[in-house]
């Protein structure tokens, strides 16, 4: 049997950044933000443009199982990869690069997060299959997308020696920049976004996370002891370092490239990400749901019922999901990660 291409879908993120929206019974891929479809179920059709729909799998916790096997359909019921606990996208590449692997030692994966919004189907394929060379070659691939401006909350690629059309190896990392840092990126590196999507052979994954990371390389001989579903591995996988794969990695990598990808994409990672893919009134205000801004400039509302009516206000954002109103200056709302913690100091984890 030759070697197959494999989608694995990261669906573990919390989605802090979009509470009250994402809770954390019901996360950021599981939310409809326009579309009618939630974001998983946009990522699974983006998934089998490309990918057998056997060759899928989504990997998540336990607690999220069922809701994910509803949005999957009818290959739902065999196609959920279960971690052990949540540890962020680095042990979670680490698992779904393994789980391939034993079952397909010269397979090919296609790393996919479960919440971004991307415009483009042809220009999503011509990527793929343009990583999809570049692995063959033992390359790390990574998608940059070419920056829309000096966004201060996305990852940047800078590029390095040209390797073939629209690729070339990475030459660094920068992980969210200053404004001033993103633009000088921009126009003296022509640098990308990282868009945090990624392709490689198992194989040749495997063999750089056990030379970049320790912690890699003891849960991968856990692995050669009853598997990556043994027993063993499954308690060593608890201990891992909760680290995305960019640093425990790609970072330390010198056989990573990125491939110039010609789709548009938001990771959606802030209320802001929402606000920029709105479509604005004359004074700037952005709204989801009814609502209704009178002398009021720049605000974005969010409220699936019910009015929310701004008035001589500038600048802020207003979410009403459920039992919970949040009312914020629209900027601090990249920082809600602080507030959830204040949230659960105070007894109130229940509304997260």
């Amino acid at each position: 049997m030759g070697a197959k291409f494999w989608a694995m879908i990261l669906a573990g993120g919390k989605g802090e950044r979009f509470w009250p929206l994402s809770r954390e019974k019901r996360p950021k891929p599981l939310l409809d933000l326009g579309s009618g479809r939630s974001l998983l179920w946009e990522t699974l059709r983006r998934a089998r443009r490309v990918v057998g729909a056997s060759r899928i799998r989504v990997v998540a916790g336990g607690h999220l199982a069922g809701a994910i096997r509803g949005e999957m359909g009818r290959v739902g019921r065999a196609a959920v990869l279960v971690e052990p606990a949540p540890r962020n996208t680095g042990p979670a590449a680490l698992l779904a690069s393994r789980w391939v692997w034993e079952r397909d030692p010269d397979g090919t994966v296609l790393l996919l997060p479960s919440d971004h919004r991307v415009v483009g189907d042809d220009a999503f394929r011509r990527a793929v299959e343009g990583a999809r060379r570049l692995s063959e070659k033992g390359f790390l691939v990574t998608f940059g997308v070419r920056p829309a401006g000096p966004a201060p909350d996305y990852g940047y690629i800078v590029r390095g020696e040209r390797i073939g059309l629209a690729s070339h190896r990475v030459a660094r990392f920068v992980e969210k920049p200053l404004p001033s840092t993103a633009r000088s990126l921009i126009g003296r590196h022509r640098a990308l976004w990282n868009s945090g999507m990624f392709v490689w052979r198992a194989d040749c994954f495997l063999e750089e996370a056990a030379r970049c990371e320790p912690a890699f390389r003891r849960w991968l001989r856990a692995c050669d002891k009853g598997g990556s579903a043994g027993t063993l591995a499954r308690r060593a996988f608890t201990r891992l370092p909760s680290t995305p794969v960019d640093r425990a990695v790609l970072e330390r990598s010198d056989r990573v490239a990125v491939v110039e990808a010609r789709f548009k994409w938001s990771d959606l990672g802030t209320w802001s990400a929402l606000y920029d893919m709105g479509r604005r009134d004359r004074a700037g205000n952005v709204g989801w749901g009814r609502w209704v801004c009178v002398s009021s400039r720049g605000n974005l509302t969010f409220s699936p019922d019910g009015l929310t009516v701004l008035f001589g206000v500038s600048n802020f954002l207003v979410a009403r999901v459920g039992e919970v109103v949040l009312v914020c200056p629209r900027p601090e709302a990249a920082s809600l990660r602080d507030l959830l913690a204040e949230l659960r100091r105070r007894g109130l984890g229940g509304y997260l």
